[in-house]
């Protein structure tokens, strides 16, 4: 079965979900570096509670436009990866590889929707490790954690696992770029977060009496046998790269009863889903402006002028939240005249 064949399959799929339970329809389309004989990877039907969807990780700009026409108009949402994975000689729009703005050019009908498949990883290991550490007093404090690949996944990911307190250790060949990660990190990181960002060259070093190794390599192994055997008592391996352990290293994990992960993003993704979900509403149906009342109305997500009332929904108000004072926040010593106007407006509300 060719791509397009199986697009259409998957599309049949969904449109058959959605029509029986009444939920909007996606599809997404990701992209990546790794190449898998040039043909595309489709990913399973997932049922959100509010969307049912499929996708596709496709290897060229040109593979990316190709679906996009032929879901067009036949699912509600498209939701394309921002990220720009595809090396730049594969580009046939610019000097760049872009599939957003590829997708952008090819569809017409249904609404286009953009998030970036690194940070919905890095939340998915943040969720992970919480979880597999819900019954640890410390939690991630103080523990020591490995990341071997300081790319651009692995860097936010070593952010992301500082500011909750683990101490983490980076690595890159690249030692000029690897100690400039480090000093980046460290630079940002919040001013009270005693743990630190470390780097190092040398991956058995850097996994030495972890508690945690993760694997951001792109399909390239690195977490050898060696290392899983200086792993600290009770450690944890989360595969983000997805092919980052050689055959005897998963052999001695399992030898030495350490839990090896394979990084599955499917909550991370529907959490993003329903963000997109809820904010794609609020900014339709709930954000803005109006008189109401003889009254000027706002909605959380615009900054109100001075004396605007912020409400929770212009259109179908039943909360107010208070008086802007036209700097980002609100009036917080409202006078007489002010507590009148919001106790008048309340009544009309709740009476309306």
């Amino acid at each position: 079965m060719n791509s397009l064949s199986k697009t259409n399959e998957l599309v049949k799929i969904i449109c058959q979900i959605s029509k029986k339970e009444g939920l909007k329809t996606g599809f997404t389309i990701g992209n990546t570096s790794k190449k898998n004989n040039n043909s595309l990877y489709f990913t399973p039907v997932r049922n959100t509670g509010v969307m049912v969807f499929a996708g596709v990780i496709v290897y060229s700009e040109k593979q990316a436009i190709d679906i996009a026409k032929a879901i067009d108009g036949k699912v509600d949402y498209i939701l394309v990866d921002a990220e720009k994975k595809i090396p730049a000689k594969l580009s046939i729009l610019g000097d760049s590889a872009n599939i957003e703005r590829a997708v952008r050019e090819a569809i017409r009908k249904s609404t286009l929707w953009v998030y970036k498949g690194n940070d919905i990883a890095v939340d998915a290991v943040d969720a992970l490790l919480t979880q597999l550490l819900k019954k640890s007093i410390r939690g991630l404090g103080g523990a020591k954690v490995a990341i071997l690949g300081a790319g651009n996944l692995g860097t936010k990911l070593a952010l992301k696992l500082v500011e909750r307190g683990a101490n983490v250790t980076i690595t890159r060949q690249d030692e000029y770029k690897l100690n400039s990660i480090v000093e980046a990190l460290n630079f940002i990181k919040p001013v009270n977060t005693l743990s630190s960002v470390y780097g190092e060259i040398n991956n058995k070093v850097a996994s030495k009496n972890a508690d945690i190794i993760i694997g951001t390599t792109h399909g390239k192994e690195v977490i050898t046998r060696d290392i899983v055997k200086c792993l600290a008592d009770g450690a944890v391996i989360v595969d983000v790269g997805k092919g980052t352990l050689y055959p005897d290293a998963i052999s001695e994990a399992d030898k030495n009863n350490i839990d090896i992960y394979r990084l599955d993003v499917t909550a991370a993704f529907i959490g993003t889903i329903h963000r997109l979900l809820e904010t794609e509403k609020m900014v339709e149906n709930k954000l803005g402006r109006r008189e109401l009342y003889n009254e000027k109305l706002v909605s959380g997500g615009l900054l109100g002028c001075l004396n605007e009332v912020v409400v929770d929904n212009i259109w179908n108000p039943t909360q107010i939240f208070g008086i802007a004072d036209g700097e980002g926040d609100f009036i917080r010593e409202l006078s007489k005249e002010d507590i009148k106007r919001l106790n008048i407006l309340k009544n009309k509300f709740e009476n309306s």
